[in-house]
């Protein structure tokens, strides 16, 4: 009798073991030509358990931005990104004045900076051969007073001067925002990727807007890969609309 009931709970186990393996795996051994993947995740919440904790800073194209609530996204030159502080780094050199595009830049700045909600908070640094910051030391609260200091403002600048922006990646880096929009239309002087790298020391997610498309060289695409960002050459449109 003691031999027929281990039987029988030997057959139990048996079943059982054969419902929980999966359909396309042999009964012993691992399967031939196949490596070990790692754990299959069925859920979000249990994918973002074993992500590390700031491995949503890359890969834009992976966030599902319907989960992202407004006040901590932005998008410019339909380039979109996740976060509270942006700092938006924009040429202003003298070849600026060609096909308006620093009249562009500016339309898409106060597109930009105008869909931004509290708590958020952003900074424009112009630049042609020196830093040229909105006035204040820290950056502005995404507030109606603070855009319209920033439409003021942005009269003011008019295209004029080479074209370099280490000072200006320097003063936004040093702001530990969340993303930084880089623009230009120019060609940046020698060394300027290797160093904006070097003080990107928080990896720092930086965008890189060109309108030029390309035509001034590759450092824009070469910044915004090697620092986790992305890449619009000759943008026409700014971003989604929410």
């Amino acid at each position: 009798m003691v031999h027929r009931r281990r039987r029988v709970r030997a057959a139990w186990l048996l079943a059982l073991v054969a419902l929980a393996r999966p359909a396309d795996s042999p009964a012993q051994g691992p399967a031939q030509g196949r490596t070990d993947e790692g754990p299959k995740v069925t859920s979000r919440a249990a994918a973002d358990l074993l992500k590390p904790p700031d491995s949503d800073r890359y890969g834009p194209g992976e966030i599902d931005w319907r989960d992202v609530p407004p006040w901590r996204q932005t998008s410019f030159f339909g380039i979109r990104a996740r976060g509270q502080l942006f700092i938006y780094v924009v040429d202003c050199s003298g070849s600026m004045i060609d096909e308006d595009r620093l009249f562009r830049a500016k339309s898409e700045l106060r597109r930009s900076v105008g869909r931004l909600q509290s708590p958020q908070r952003f900074k424009v640094i112009f630049y042609n051969d020196r830093p040229l910051p909105m006035p204040g030391d820290l950056p502005r609260p995404a507030d109606l007073r603070s855009k319209d200091s920033l439409s003021h403002w942005l009269r003011l600048i008019e295209p004029d001067g080479k074209t370099d922006p280490r000072g200006a990646m320097a003063l936004a880096l040093a702001l530990r925002p969340d993303a930084v929009f880089l623009l230009s239309d120019g060609e940046f002087p020698e060394g300027t990727v290797e160093e904006i790298g070097r003080k990107n020391r928080r990896k720092v997610p930086i965008h890189c807007v060109d309108l030029s498309g390309g035509e001034s060289g590759d450092q824009l695409r070469r910044i915004a890969r090697e620092n986790g960002g992305q890449y619009a050459g000759r943008p026409w449109t700014g971003g989604p609309s929410p």
